[in-house]
Parts: structure tokens; sequence; C-alpha cells
């Protein structure tokens, strides 16, 4: 089953007179329960396409269809619902609250729902296991490495159990280990519990840890591949050493 139909999408933004076509007639489909990794060189419209599959911006033409909507038919409050409760989010930079504990970070989408927070306290519990970090709930994010603080936004992406976890470079902004470990947790959440997760990355090493490589280039897909073989995780490269500790 497609989760995600993408069809002749075109984006492009107008700066004065001149037009920047950044992706061009983009056909791609997400299989439900896939592990996508889109890669490709800087500017080569890899988070835009993101972002369009997100709901985060529309294409300039084409369709996006998620769970069989339309994307550009919703209005804006249906569009703020999925994105908050059917879609989860994983960026580079952890977007954390400084003056809020982990579990009121992990809280804030119910709280932009109207949700009680004592309704998913079992929820919270179980987000909290599957990151590990269970004994770490009333730390706030200045007591917590660069690794645990990407783990509390994965978590606050898991709190509504959406249907699909959009990832945009989400270890660049970690070191070589940490990044290994985080990627490591996005495997699991794939495999363990069924999760449809679409990434951006640079690196071809992060690309393995998914099922299936789309190569972006100048806006266009270039190739689909699938990814069968065996993953070298001590290979990971592409997060930087920060000098972060790796603790979790």
């Amino acid at each position: 089953m497609n989760i995600i139909e993408v069809k002749n999408v075109n984006r492009s933004f107008q700066n004065g007179k001149e037009i920047a076509e950044v992706l061009k007639n983009i056909n791609l489909t997400v299989e439900e329960g896939e592990f996508i990794s889109i890669m490709g060189p800087s500017g080569g419209g890899k988070s835009t396409l993101l972002y369009l599959l997100g709901g985060l911006d529309m294409p300039t033409s084409g369709t996006v269809t998620v769970s069989g909507r339309d994307l550009s038919k919703l209005d804006d409050k249906e569009l703020c619902r999925m994105r908050n409760e059917e879609l989860g989010f994983v960026f580079q930079f952890y977007n954390l609250v400084p003056n809020l504990n982990v579990e009121d970070n992990m809280s804030l989408p119910l709280m932009i729902a109207g949700k009680k927070r004592s309704e998913y306290k079992q929820k919270l519990d179980e987000v909290l296991e599957i990151i590990g970090m269970t004994d770490k709930r009333k730390l706030t994010p200045r007591e917590l490495s660069g690794g645990q603080q990407q783990r509390v936004a994965i978590a606050r992406a898991l709190v509504f159990d959406p249907k699909v976890l959009f990832l945009d470079e989400p270890i660049g902004n970690l070191d070589s280990k940490t990044g290994l470990r985080i990627m490591e947790l996005f495997r699991e959440i794939n495999q363990k519990y069924g999760k449809t997760i679409v990434q951006v990355t640079h690196s071809e090493a992060s690309a393995q840890y998914g099922t299936k490589l789309v190569r972006l280039v100048d806006g266009q897909i270039m190739s689909e591949e699938l990814i069968t073989s065996e993953l070298p995780v001590h290979k990971i490269t592409n997060s930087k050493d920060l000098g972060k500790s790796v603790n979790f």
C-alpha cells in the first residue's frame, strides 16, 4: 500500500524577475513500512521535497497525496491537524524548549492539539522506553548530551503514533559515534515498530540504514534503488565531531 504518492510535482521560487526551478517533474511513491533515504548534493532540492511530502510547503504544480488525501485540498485546520497528529518531524537542530523538562518537551504536540496529558501517560512512558530515557524524564535540555536531546526530539515526534516520520539531516549536528546510535534507533523504529520513515541525508552510510535510496540531483530524481546488503555500521562518517558527549 502506498502511503505517499507524488505525481508530476514541480516547485519553483520567484526572486525578483528570476524564477528558480528547485524540483522538476517529481514522481515518487512511498510504501507503508518503507525507510526511504533521499540523497544528493547540497542545493539539489532534497529538503524542499521533504517539506512537500510533509505538508510544510505546497508544490507549484502536481500533487502530493498522503494516506489517500491530496494535501493541496486540505484547509489550514485539516493540514495543521495532520502535521501534528499523523506526521512526525525530526530536524537537524533539536528545537527543544530550554526551560521544559524531557516529559514537557515530549508533551508539546498534545498541548497544541488540546489533548489531556493524563490520557497519554501510557504512551509517554512507552516512547520514553523506546528512546532509552525513562530515568531522564525530569531533566532539562541543558542537562542532556546532544544525542539525548535528539532522542527527546524523536520521542516528541512519536507521541501521536504518526503514520510517517520525516527526518531532515537528523544527525548532521552530532558527532559520529552519537550519530551512528541515532541511526540505529531509527532503524529499530522502522523495523520493530513498523514506522514509515523518509529521511534526507548527504551521507551514503546514513542512507544504508533505510530500505530504498532515492538519488536527487538538480531537482530531478536520477535513480531509485533497493538497499539489500548488510549495513556496515562502523563506517558512518557524515556527522560533525563537535566534541559532544556520546552518553545516552
